[in-house]
């Protein structure tokens, strides 16, 4: 067993750290406004035009954009340009260029009037109806109508929703969660900041402007990417707990760099208070502890550490525990500590994501070159550890997703290791300069090439259909002429906002624990008998896919058969015409899929 000696941690710097937040803080929100604005030029660009040439336009401009910036800098210096210094001035544009393309894409999803993009969403905003009209977040799982995620980011974002005047808009739900996954790439433009004043602290690029609006909007990238982050526009969990992880490992390398007291009990409370932002950010009391115990100097802060963070966990439960009961440990705890985990697919996972584990791993290497890296061995493996644990964690399905906080760390390490080596990589050669020309025009393709492979290239192109507008009105129209409560539609809560309607027997609820085998569904198979609803409004009725009762369940949930009893179809809303709604956005178009709409039988079908 490798030995590592203890961490000696530094003294508190004497830098003027707020002023060199501020200053980041800045550089940030000029690139935010800089691509903001872009991807409104790209609005204009493309109105009147067909799909085809509106690209084209977009990445004719762009295109020139890419290549008159460093060609401004060349000119301007004539003989004195560096190679590396055009490299990077390439990447930045580069850079904020696909971030522009990405507000422009992501644009359409964030106003999109309707909450059925992913499986969450109908359940997120259902989660601030409860809250709203005062019914319990988690009640018995008879009545179907809660969901197994924890309360923080659906009350957050209502009451953020709430102060700006727009309580009950979708648009600004999603808007919020953009806004959240903006502020964990400012966390992770810190960590990787931090992680260069630690081990580079002569390095001058840690304070440059231009490397720093290239980290965030790259970072930014790497928040949003198609690959493991296709939800953080999403109304999910998933935007504010990559915040939460970014705040986790920002204390980690902060308290390395200070070795503050005053850190490490900030460090305490993350992880109950990230528990109520996903359940997975408990990692972190397990993650702290090590880090103290290998890498740490003090056993007595060890243990300070283990005693207040485990009460404080135990404080933050045990007071969800007393205010919802049992249903809150059904919900919470039981139903994913019932999902298989198919290591096959958490190792296809991991190879689906190989260019953010090679970036990590590339990147500490380089960094861990310096003087004092030493000290930034253990945040290394501590990232690292989290990238595989939400690989193994994500064998439990088919998305990615779960790695995306993971990805988001491992780009921290590639853009600090990417900025320690570039003077030398790119420097001038005294005896064949045309070398170092070559040298970083090498490194430079090879980094935008990566970006490809990030899954940071995004087509600008309009994402969602005209005919996804009029299918969200022809759904509204079944509601019209009588009450809310009285149709269920199966995903999607916007049609029960006005009424202030909780409904339950939705299809997330219903499949998620269909899948796991952990639901009791005769409430809802009475409620069917009863024919308590006077329309049912279902997607996938008659395929092998139906999410009230899969056909590759262990056991039939017996609901198609009970509709089939009780319910005749007396119409459809016809599926989304292609182009899908949600082409190239990573999602299902099965959630824009034809829907059955279900009418009470007079008398029993025929046998």
């Amino acid at each position: 067993m490798t030995n590592f000696a203890p961490v000696t941690l530094a003294p508190p710097s004497f830098e003027p750290k707020v002023a060199s937040v501020r200053r980041i803080a800045l550089y940030s929100a000029g690139v935010l406004a800089v691509a903001l604005a872009l991807a409104d030029g790209i609005h204009a660009l493309q109105v009147g035009r067909q799909p085809e040439k509106a690209v084209l336009v977009v990445g004719i401009v762009f295109a020139a954009m890419l290549a008159a910036i460093p060609c401004f800098y060349v000119l301007r210096m004539r003989r004195q340009a560096e190679p590396g210094m055009v490299g990077l001035i390439f990447l930045a544009t580069c850079s904020i260029l696909l971030l522009a393309i990405y507000f422009f894409w992501v644009s359409w999803y964030v106003f999109f009037p309707a909450d059925f993009l992913i499986w969450s969403e109908g359940d997120f905003v259902n989660e601030m109806l409860k809250f709203s009209v005062g019914y319990p977040l988690y009640s018995p799982q008879i009545n179907n109508d809660s969901f197994h995620y924890v309360p923080g980011p659906p009350l957050l974002t209502h009451l953020i929703a709430s102060l700006a005047g727009q309580a009950w808009s979708i648009p600004m739900y999603r808007g919020i969660q953009v806004a959240y996954t903006a502020i964990a790439a400012f966390l992770a433009t810190l960590c990787c900041r931090k992680i260069l004043r630690v081990a580079w602290p002569e390095l001058r690029a840690a304070d440059s402007p231009l490397w720093i609006g290239m980290w965030y909007a790259g970072l930014l990238l790497i928040a949003s990417n198609s690959i493991s982050n296709p939800f953080s526009h999403n109304l999910n969990a998933d935007a504010l707990a990559q915040v939460g992880m970014l705040a986790a490992y920002y204390l980690l390398l902060t308290y390395i760099e200070t070795g503050s007291p005053r850190v490490l009990v900030a460090m305490a409370f993350m992880a109950p208070v990230g528990f109520l932002l996903k359940q997975n950010l408990l990692i972190w009391a397990a993650c702290y502890a090590v880090f103290l115990a290998i890498w740490g100097s003090s056993p007595k802060r060890l243990a300070a550490f283990v005693g207040g963070t485990a009460g404080l966990c135990a404080i933050v439960i045990g007071s969800c525990f007393l205010i919802w009961g049992e249903p809150f440990v059904y919900w919470v705890f039981y139903i994913l500590s019932r999902h298989p985990v198919s290591p096959l697919r958490a190792f296809q996972h991991l190879l689906s994501c190989w260019t953010y584990v090679a970036a990590g791993l590339l990147g500490g290497a380089a960094i861990l070159r310096g003087r004092k890296s030493n000290r930034l061995l253990g945040a290394w493996l501590v990232g690292l550890g989290i990238l595989g644990a939400e690989a193994y964690t994500s064998g439990i399905a088919w998305m990615l997703n779960h790695m995306g906080p993971g990805c988001l760390i491992a780009g921290v390490w590639f853009f600090a290791g990417l900025t320690s080596i570039w003077d030398t990589a790119t420097g001038l050669s005294a005896v064949l300069p045309a070398e170092a020309w070559i040298r970083a025009g090498a490194l430079t393709a090879t980094v935008a090439l990566m970006f490809s492979g990030m899954g940071l290239v995004r087509i600008p192109l309009r994402p969602i259909s005209d005919d996804a507008y009029r299918y969200v009105r022809d759904i509204e129209k079944e509601f019209q002429g009588q009450p809310a409560s009285r149709v269920l539609l199966d995903m999607g809560s916007w049609v029960y906002l006005k009424d202030r309607v909780i409904m339950g027997d939705r299809a997330p609820s219903i499949g998620e624990r269909g899948f796991s085998q952990t639901g009791d569904f005769s409430g809802i198979l009475e409620r069917i008998g009863s024919r308590r609803y006077s329309k049912i409004l279902m997607r996938g009725f008659h395929d092998q896919d139906f999410v009230y009762d899969y056909y590759l369940w262990p056991k039939s949930s017996g609901i198609r058969k009970a509709l089939l009893e009780n319910y005749r179809e007396t119409g459809l809303i016809r599926a989304v015409e292609p182009p899908f709604a949600v082409q190239n956005a990573g999602h299902d178009p099965y959630y824009f899929g034809r829907i059955s709409i279900l009418e009470p039988r007079i008398t029993a079908p025929e046998r």
